[in-house]
C-alpha cells in the first residue's frame, strides 16, 4: 500500500472519528433539551483518481421525519384549540353553577316562583309582600351577573387574542431572521442543523396558536402560510393585527383579525386563536341569546293590568303595570344586562295586593300561574328552533346545554391531547436522542479513532525506518 494513502486514510479517519464524537456527546449532553434533534455527520469515501483515499465527512445535519412532524405540529394546533375551548367552558359552567346547588339561574328562579306562590295565599302579608320582591331582585340580579360574566369571559379572550397575536408576530419575524441565517450558512457550506431546530420550534409555537402550513425552498428558506394560504413569512415576515376592546358587552363590535389589510377573521378556525375567536363570536354570543329570550318572556310573563306600577323609564319599553324594568323588547340584545326590579316595588311592595284603596288579592296568583306557564320561545343561540315550555324548563335547558357542552369540550380536550402525545412520541422516536445507541456509536469511533491512530502510527515507524535505511 502506498505509506501516502495509508497516512491520508488515517488522518481522515482520525477527523471523521473525532467530527463523529463531538456530535454524539453534543447528542447526549442535549438528550433531554427540549425541540433539539439528533445531530449526525454523514461519513463517504473520498475519491482521488479513482482510488479511495479516506474519509470524506460532510456537514453535521439533522435527524429528522419532516411528515411525522408536520403530523405532530398539526396535532399541536388541535389540541391547543381543544384545551382553550375547555378552560373557557369550566369558567362558563363556573358560572352558571350547578343544578340543585341553590345558586344556579334555575334554582334563583324557582325561588321567586315559590316566593309568589306563598304571596298568592296571603296577598296582604307585608312580609310575604317583601320576600317575593326580595327574591325578584334575586333573580333579577342572578340575571344581572350572569350577562356580565359572559361578558367578562369574552373580555378575556378578546384580550388574550391581543396577547398571542403579539407573541405571533415575534415568532414569524423569528422565523424570518433564522431563514435569513440559514441561507447563508448553506451557501458557505456550514452546518443549519441549529438554526433549523430554533426555527422549528418558532414555528412550533406559530402553530399552537393558529393552523398553518409551511413548505422549505431548495436554498432553505422556509414559508409560512395559513390554512387558506395566505403568507405569513416567506424571506419577510408579515405582521398581524388585532385591537383589544378593553370594556365588552354584548354590542361591542370587536376588532377583526388582519394580515397586512386582508381580514382573516373568518379563515382563522383553528389553534388557540381559532378557538377565541369562535368563542368570542359564537358560543358565548349564543349565551347571551339564550338569556335574553328568557329575560323577555320573564318581563312579559310578569305583567298583570291591576299591577300599579307607573312607567320608570329605565327600559325602552314601557313598564308600567310590569314586575321588572329596564328591558327593550324590540331591540334589545342583551336584556339580562339591564333588567332590574321595579322601583315602583322596591319602594312599595304592599302594590302586589292592588292599590291601598282597592286591594287586589289575585294579583299575585295571576303572576304566580303566568311564570309557571308554557310559553313561547324564539330560536336563539344554541336552540335552532322555537319550542314552548315553560320559564323553569328553559332555565334548565340552558344550564343543561352549557353543562353538555362543557363535558363535551373536557373528553375532546382529554382525546386530543393523548393524540398530542402519541405523534410526539413518533416523531421524537425519529429526531430524539437515544443515550442507549449514542455509547454504542460512541465506542465504534472511539476504536475507529484509536485504529486510524494506530495507522498513523505504524507509518510513522515506516517512515522513520525508511529514512534510517538511507
Amino acid at each position: 500500500m502506498d505509506i501516502t494513502l495509508s497516512l491520508q486514510n488515517a488522518l481522515t479517519g482520525l477527523q471523521a472519528a473525532q467530527a463523529n464524537l463531538a456530535i454524539i456527546s453534543s447528542n447526549i449532553t442535549n438528550a433531554q433539551t427540549p425541540g433539539y434533534s439528533r445531530e449526525t455527520v454523514p461519513l463517504s469515501t473520498q475519491i482521488v483518481g479513482n482510488a479511495g483515499a479516506g474519509v470524506l465527512v460532510g456537514v453535521t445535519q439533522r435527524q429528522v421525519d419532516e411528515n411525522l412532524a408536520k403530523s405532530a405540529r398539526q396535532q399541536d394546533t388541535a389540541a391547543s384549540a381543544a384545551a382553550t375551548t375547555n378552560s373557557y367552558f369550566q369558567q362558563i359552567q363556573s358560572l352558571f353553577g350547578q343544578v340543585n346547588s341553590g345558586d344556579s339561574l334555575g334554582d334563583v328562579f324557582n325561588k321567586f316562583s315559590s316566593a309568589l306562590q306563598t304571596l298568592s295565599t296571603s296577598p296582604e302579608d307585608a312580609v310575604a309582600q317583601q320576600s317575593a320582591v326580595a327574591a325578584g331582585e334575586s333573580l333579577a340580579e342572578k340575571l344581572n351577573s350572569t350577562s356580565a360574566g359572559i361578558q367578562q369571559i369574552r373580555s378575556g379572550a378578546d384580550n388574550q387574542i391581543a396577547t398571542d397575536v403579539e407573541t405571533l408576530n415575534t415568532q414569524l419575524q423569528n422565523i424570518a431572521q433564522y431563514n435569513a441565517a440559514i441561507t447563508h450558512d448553506r451557501a458557505t457550506g456550514q452546518s443549519t442543523a441549529a438554526l433549523e431546530d430554533q426555527r422549528d420550534q418558532a414555528l412550533d409555537q406559530i402553530a399552537k396558536l393558529m393552523g398553518v402550513q409551511d413548505f422549505v425552498r431548495p436554498d432553505g428558506t422556509m414559508v409560512v402560510l395559513t390554512t387558506t394560504g395566505k403568507v405569513l413569512v416567506d424571506s419577510n415576515a408579515q405582521t398581524l393585527s388585532y385591537t383589544p376592546a378593553g370594556t365588552v358587552s354584548a354590542g361591542t363590535v370587536l376588532s377583526p383579525l388582519k394580515v397586512g389589510n386582508i381580514d382573516i377573521t373568518s379563515d382563522t378556525t383553528t389553534g388557540e386563536i381559532g378557538a377565541l375567536l369562535s368563542l368570542r363570536d359564537t358560543q358565548l354570543p349564543s349565551l347571551t341569546a339564550e338569556l335574553n329570550q328568557f329575560t323577555n318572556n320573564l318581563f312579559s310573563a310578569t305583567q298583570n293590568a291591576n299591577l300599579a306600577t307607573t312607567n320608570s323609564g329605565l327600559g325602552a319599553t314601557n313598564d308600567a303595570t310590569h314586575f321588572f324594568a329596564g328591558v327593550d323588547l324590540a331591540n334589545g340584545v342583551d336584556n339580562a344586562a339591564t333588567i332590574q326590579v321595579h322601583p315602583d316595588l322596591v319602594s312599595d311592595p304592599s302594590l302586589l295586593d292592588g292599590p291601598s284603596a282597592n286591594p287586589d288579592p289575585s294579583i299575585s296568583q295571576a303572576l304566580s300561574d303566568a311564570i309557571n306557564a308554557p310559553l313561547a320561545f324564539a330560536a336563539a343561540g344554541n336552540f335552532g328552533s322555537g319550542t314552548t315550555v315553560t320559564l323553569s324548563h328553559y332555565a334548565g335547558q340552558i344550564l343543561g346545554q352549557s353543562a353538555s357542552a362543557t363535558a363535551a369540550a373536557s373528553d375532546n380536550s382529554k382525546f386530543q391531547s393523548s393524540l398530542q402525545t402519541t405523534f410526539a412520541a413518533r416523531a421524537s422516536s425519529v429526531s430524539g436522542v437515544n443515550v442507549d445507541q449514542e455509547l454504542a456509536d460512541l465506542t465504534v469511533f472511539q476504536n475507529m479513532y484509536a485504529a486510524s491512530a494506530h495507522v498513523l502510527s505504524a507509518v510513522d515507524n515506516m517512515l522513520n525506518t525508511l529514512m534510517q535505511i538511507q
